[in-house]
């Protein structure tokens, strides 16, 4: 009787170590894909930023009757348009 018990535990402990290896290769194989994908996606920005550089957008100027209605909108455009645009300074060095 003990040894049919014995070698329940036997094979319980092998299907762990099985399901252990099991584990680690899978989450191995996880890691090592994701880690592929970021490495690829840091070459094609680097590329895509080198060979196709992203062209300002030109800012258009507002007409005289529209400039007392949308003065506060034209400052705000203007404020995010030069924080953006010293950004992409600052990247570029």
């Amino acid at each position: 009787m003990e040894s049919v018990e014995l070698a329940v535990h036997a094979a319980e402990a092998h299907l762990i170590a099985e399901s252990m290896k099991i584990m680690v290769v899978g989450m191995l194989t996880v890691f090592g894909f994701l880690w592929l994908l970021i490495g690829v996606l840091k070459a094609q920005g680097w590329f895509l930023t080198k060979f196709f550089p992203e062209q300002p957008a030109a800012v258009t100027q507002p007409t005289a009757s529209s400039a007392p209605e949308n003065a506060g909108n034209d400052n705000l455009a203007a404020v995010i348009m030069a924080a953006v645009n010293l950004h992409r300074k600052r990247k570029r060095k």
